[in-house]
């Protein structure tokens, strides 16, 4: 049997059972039965982060579990295990409220906040993780509801590590934002041909940029080198192109007077940064909404080589998507609560990702394009490394 919907292809599971569950009781009484049977247990949502498949055990599909209840008067949401970060978007924005969301609106709500969560406002309010209130958590003797008052050092782990063995995360209650002032879009430049070498003067003058920006401002950007096929974009096929994106939240005015120096920088191709209603948040940074099988690592900096950027831009060969995240601001704060959020130390966020498989590259040659671009920033890696939320697909062949 192989199962379930999944955004990562190149992984597939091949359970002895599945439960589809529908509530906290389902997880319950699966857990328990795997208990008596003796039987591994893995938890399904959405499948973005999926890394390791379930190979004869059981299988616990949280997708049915996706319900949301805002409360406007607290500024919370409740979200189940199954529910993606589109679903409490859509449930928050009636009321002028937006959650702690990344960017992309299919990510599943429990998994992400337990890596952390690297919003698109993280500069302004801190990692995702800092926002959860409480976990409600399922195991084989029945449920439970983790906060910090209840249990400081679980809720600690919760935010940052997810559960112990044996445990699964059934709901979580996140704290909300408010949504006035928010301004977010992308800007593009087309770098040339993706099979010869990019001019890299826009990255530089993105990283330059970000050197002095206030807290207010959140950023990212990526180099992606489109094949030439027919389902693309006829503008994108065969193209390099660099896209910033950015998300500011302190109304139109102060974000324009920010982004003056980047605009004035670059001969932009495209311009998109505006008000931003947080349900089109999705725009931001434009990430492909269909299922396909992808592999990726990062590395967490204290600064960006200048060498590592001319490597983003002058290699070819096999595809390779490189992002980088401005970090720093409230991100590399102390959360009023302690959690085990990686990454407070770094200034910048670098992950890259390569497609693999049937209708791309083996999976060992996309590891050596995505570590040859690695590599290019090593040299500043902080203590902490690597962010584990930005690790995706089946481990190097070496990693035994």
């Amino acid at each position: 049997m192989t199962s379930t919907r999944s955004f990562q292809t190149g992984i597939t599971h091949r359970p002895s059972a599945v439960v589809a569950a529908t509530g906290a009781h389902d997880v319950v009484a699966a857990l328990a039965r795997a208990g008596r049977d003796g039987l591994t247990v893995t938890v399904h949502s959405t499948g973005h982060g999926l890394r390791h498949p379930c190979e004869g055990g059981l299988l616990i599909d949280t997708a049915a579990m996706a319900g949301v209840t805002v409360d406007p008067g607290t500024r919370t949401a409740r979200a189940g295990a199954g529910a993606t970060w589109g679903d409490v978007v859509a449930a928050a924005a009636p009321h002028g409220l937006r959650p702690p969301h990344g960017s992309a609106p299919s990510v599943g709500v429990a998994g992400y906040l337990s890596g952390g969560g690297l919003g698109l406002t993280v500069r302004a309010d801190g990692w995702a993780a800092d926002h959860v209130h409480a976990v409600e958590l399922a195991r084989a003797g029945g449920t439970v509801r983790v906060s910090a008052a209840s249990d400081p050092r679980y809720f600690a782990r919760l935010r940052g590590t997810g559960p112990d063995d044996g445990d699964v995360v059934t709901a979580v209650v996140v704290g909300l934002l408010g949504s006035d002032g928010l301004v977010g879009g992308g800007l593009v430049r087309v770098l040339g041909a993706a099979d010869s070498p990019g001019d890299p003067a826009a990255l530089h003058a993105w990283a330059d940029w970000t050197a002095t920006l206030p807290d207010d401002v959140t950023s990212g950007v990526s180099v992606v080198p489109y094949p030439d096929l027919p389902f693309l974009p006829a503008h994108l096929r065969g193209r390099r192109v660099l896209r910033v994106g950015v998300v500011g939240t302190g109304g139109p005015g102060r974000t324009d007077a920010l982004l003056a120096p980047l605009r004035a920088a670059v001969a932009w191709d495209d311009d998109t940064v505006a008000p931003l209603d947080p349900r089109e948040s999705a725009r931001v940074y434009a990430e492909p909404e269909f299922p396909h099988a992808y592999l990726g690592d990062d590395l967490l900096v204290d600064g960006l080589d200048p060498d590592g950027l001319d490597r983003v831009v002058s290699r070819t060969g096999p595809m390779v998507v490189t992002g980088i995240r401005h970090l720093g601001g409230a991100a590399g704060r102390a959360p009023a609560v302690a959690d085990t959020v990686r990454g407070r130390d770094a200034a910048h966020c670098v992950n890259v990702l390569a497609p693999f498989g049937d209708d791309a590259v083996p999976a060992p040659v996309a590891w050596r394009e995505v570590d040859h671009v690695l590599d290019g920033f090593a040299a500043r890696a902080t203590r902490e490394r690597s962010h584990p939320a930005f690790r995706f697909g089946p481990p190097r062949p070496d990693a035994g």
